[in-house]
């Protein structure tokens, strides 16, 4: 009995030990800013009357987000690019079909760099897999293209640091498209934490749950589905934690 209850007592104090541990705050090393560069928080940029956009990646979110943007006035979509051809062709099926112009198409590993080169660009809309988000965005932003990149917009503090700081540079906006963030439900609710129909907000949880299963070979070269077998933890933690960081005024002031 009383070796049971010393084990028990030690369980504990294990337990507590992670927890004190696991609430401390987590520093992250921010690099030195340039002199003279500016944050682009509030950034407007001129008006653009028709919206040039080129794709990067129309496998899965990109060929329905090319179908979206059919139903949208002021754009024009100019340039289709995946690693696959058939892709690009089945995307201009769908600008076809709406009754749109069909886009330059690019297919193959490194077409994406032709496709931020071109002169006709206003918005690269990047939509691959995670590990070219970054690379692309940066890339695109030098060739002085808007861009809007689905989530995760990076998988590293230095990939993090390279998009802020070629935004601030290039003064070019940068946009990580989440779903989770600007959805219907999520902006209302924001509307009604920022109208204190809530009152203070003291706390907030998030999370992301999803049955990989159900997608489990849609991806091309399985890139998905093998990043998740070869990691844990929250692979975009935006999901859950994006609408909580608003609500709360995360990066809006002094906290």
């Amino acid at each position: 009995m009383k070796y049971t209850f010393l084990k028990s007592l030690a369980v504990f104090f294990c337990a507590l030990s992670w927890t004190t541990a696991s609430a401390q705050m987590i520093k992250t090393l921010s690099p030195s800013r340039p002199a003279g560069q500016k944050d682009v928080l509030r950034m407007a940029c001129a008006p653009i009357p028709t919206v040039r956009i080129a794709y990067i990646g129309v496998g899965m979110r990109g060929a329905s987000a090319v179908e979206r943007m059919t139903h949208i006035d002021g754009v024009e979509i100019v340039a289709l690019c995946d690693m696959l051809q058939e892709r690009t062709q089945k995307s201009n099926e769908t600008l076809v079909k709406a009754g749109r112009p069909k886009a330059q198409e690019f297919f193959g590993e490194e077409a994406w760099r032709k496709v931020v080169a071109l002169p006709n660009v206003d918005l690269v809309y990047v939509a691959t897999d995670w590990k070219h988000h970054a690379s692309i965005a940066v890339q695109a932003m030098k060739e002085g293209k808007h861009v809007a990149v689905e989530v995760p917009g990076a998988l590293t503090m230095n990939e993090i640091w390279d998009l802020i700081n070629t935004s601030e540079k290039t003064r070019k906006h940068c946009m990580m498209l989440e779903n989770c963030v600007y959805d219907f439900f999520e902006l209302t609710t924001l509307n009604m934490a920022q109208q204190e129909l809530f009152g203070e907000i003291l706390h907030a949880e998030g999370s992301y749950i999803h049955d990989l299963k159900s997608i489990w070979g849609y991806y091309w070269n399985n890139w998905r589905l093998d990043y998740n077998a070869q990691h844990r933890g929250d692979i975009y933690p935006t999901h859950g934690m994006g609408p909580a960081c608003f609500a709360l005024n995360i990066h809006r002031g002094d906290k």
